[in-house]
């Protein structure tokens, strides 16, 4: 059972960011408009930013929630893999997004209480996990697509999750109680810091590409930038040996340093500016790991807390970042500023 919670990152991410590069061919599927799936993105991401903080509050076992959770997002992609309308598939996105908002700040949660000793180090992994289930569902989808139709990936992707959501719920007393919530206001500097790191993920991967187009880079190319995501899986399987080694804040300011680095590189042309987003990506999961690691340390309800927060700094990326189509070295120095921030209240201890 204790893997399964590690696991439920990779399923959960897996199945919910599956859809991203299937957006254009399910709108034409669905004989609709460009951008008309764009609700079917953004409401799930609110759904877990409102509900993310209530969830420790339901009062079920952990086991049952976790699986249920995931048994949502599984059979919300279904029903959505299988729906006439694009109507009944972004509802089935809601039924997604509910499901999601009950797993990540159970898993942070728990990961302390199942691994004792080793909790820096499984935070890592479960961080792992979710780069990996999120980079697996984008690449995947892409390639079922072509094999058994945009139908057939979404459901093909929507299984893992819907199997080990049942598996949970077969045995809902297996993992431990996590108690009643605390919602510590102490914690601020935890949920600011939060919301930096997502906001800066998708603050710049969104408008990576507009600079490199302008650039002269070929669609294709750019694509080919992301592949920088996958160092986030040894920058947060890493994270926890280096907090045993050299203590949590200490590896929390390197990671930033790393930022920064990553960040002062940007305002070069490339290749210095795909090199600072690689870096870039590398140091934000590993302070995410140390950061959600802490969050988990302090109980449900601040992990609850947490989770909303994070997701809220990603919703504030997707609104903000159109501002800035057009100046490119402004929002780098932007991210500057919010990573020195960061590096300032470094809310590991």
């Amino acid at each position: 059972m204790r893997w399964a919670v590690v696991l439920s990152g990779v399923a959960l991410y897996s199945a919910l960011y599956a859809v991203v590069p299937l957006l254009p061919l399910l709108e034409r599927l669905f004989a609709a408009p460009p951008g008309a799936a764009g609700p079917g993105m953004g409401l799930p991401l609110l759904l877990l930013v409102l509900l993310s903080p209530l969830v420790p509050r339901l009062g079920l076992p952990a086991g049952t929630l976790l699986g249920g959770g995931l048994l949502l997002v599984g059979l919300g992609g279904a029903l959505g893999a299988l729906s006439p309308s694009l109507f009944l598939w972004t509802l089935g996105r809601l039924l997604q997004g509910v499901g999601a908002a009950l797993v990540p700040a159970l898993a942070i949660a728990l990961i302390p209480l199942l691994f004792p000793q080793r909790a820096w180090e499984m935070a890592g992994v479960y961080m792992a996990g979710n780069v990996l289930g999120g980079g697996m569902g984008r690449v995947l989808a892409g390639l079922l697509a072509e094999a058994v139709g945009v139908r057939g990936s979404l459901l093909l992707l929507s299984l893992p999750a819907l199997f080990l959501g049942l598996l949970l719920l077969r045995t809902p007393g297996g993992l431990p109680t996590l108690g009643r919530p605390q919602y510590d206001l102490k914690a601020f500097p935890l949920y600011l810091v939060g919301a930096i790191l997502l906001f800066l993920n998708l603050f710049l991967a969104n408008l990576l590409p507009y600079r490199l187009l302008e650039l002269g880079f070929r669609p294709g190319e750019v694509g080919l930038v992301y592949l920088a995501y996958l160092l986030g899986i040894p920058g947060s399987a890493l994270s926890g040996l280096l907090a045993n080694r050299f203590g949590g804040v200490a590896t929390f300011r390197l990671a930033f340093f790393g930022v920064l680095l990553g960040l002062g590189l940007m305002f070069l042309p490339p290749p210095s500016l795909i090199l600072g987003f690689a870096l870039l990506m590398a140091a934000l999961f590993t302070a995410q790991s140390l950061v959600s690691g802490t969050a988990g340390r302090r109980g449900a309800g601040v992990s609850g807390t947490y989770v909303a927060a994070f997701y809220l700094g990603g919703t504030l990326a997707g609104l903000l970042y159109p501002f800035f189509l057009h100046s490119f070295p402004l929002a780098v120095a932007v991210a500057v500023g919010l990573a020195l921030w960061a590096l300032c209240l470094a809310p590991v201890r």
